[in-house]
């Protein structure tokens, strides 16, 4: 079974990408995107907003708060700060806004899945949405749950002499790995497939996951392109899923 995950090449999982992208911006798809766009753009700009406030707000307290003679310590206690807020902001304005428009991702996973597969039939109902919504947001909980002990370790890290070193590679190698498993996920949970049974999935063709997820992250953190960038993930995640699902039946 891990021969037959190999076929699936990194370079295929890019052109995955490419085809997600265009199939998030398609006529077809156009529709199942507006809500999470409109959703990322306003928790995003009130995030970023809010965080440059209590950033500086934080800062110019601790300035009153020591003495000129520890201006040194000023600046390491700052960027400590900084670099938490920052984090601790991001992940929860990003989490927050993934939640919120999970199931409008599961819509688009669901018509990405049949226009791939030339499969016709309905489109997934109002009702069928706010009836998955429960299960959808716990599947939502699990991958946090997943990532939140990873991502607090790898900060840890960030901060021990020496082997903070190797903090930048970790914390690439997480986020890469979890942008792709965020994303493939959305059709496996469509199709009631264990978190656990996706996670084999992914680590059985562990480079291309890796690759995938890597283009993902980076371009989460292009402003403007972010906006876009969860939909066409959500599109190629589905590709990605399909070309599994072929590969273990084949």
């Amino acid at each position: 079974m891990q021969k037959e995950f190999k076929k699936i090449t990194p370079g295929q999982t890019l052109g995955f990408l490419s085809e997600g992208l265009s199939l998030a911006l398609s006529d077809k798809c156009r529709l199942y995107i507006l809500v999470p766009v409109l959703i990322n753009l306003v928790l995003m700009s009130l995030g970023g907003y809010a965080v440059y406030a209590y950033t500086s707000s934080l800062l110019e307290s601790l300035q009153e708060l020591l003495p000129s003679f520890l201006s040194f310590l000023t600046a390491i206690l700052s960027f400590i700060v900084v670099l938490f807020v920052i984090f601790a902001g991001c992940y929860c304005f990003s989490t927050i806004a993934t939640i919120i428009a999970s199931p409008f991702y599961g819509l688009l996973a669901d018509k990405a899945e049949r226009i791939i597969n030339g499969t016709h039939g309905d489109d997934m109902t109002v009702f069928e949405l706010i009836k998955d919504i429960p299960r959808i947001l716990k599947r939502e909980l699990r991958k946090q749950l997943f990532f939140l002990p990873l991502a607090l370790l790898c900060l840890v890290i960030s901060f021990v002499p020496v082997i903070n070193i190797i903090s930048p590679v970790l914390w690439f190698v997480l986020t890469s790995y979890f942008g792709c498993l965020q994303y493939a996920d959305y059709s496996y949970d469509n199709h009631k497939i264990s978190f656990n049974q996706m996670q084999q999935d992914l680590k059985g063709s562990f480079l291309s996951s890796f690759c995938m997820g890597a283009v993902i992250a980076l371009s989460l953190s292009i402003p403007l392109l972010n906006l876009f960038v969860p939909a066409a993930a959500v599109c190629a995640g589905t590709r990605y899923f399909v070309s599994l699902q072929k590969l273990k039946q084949s």
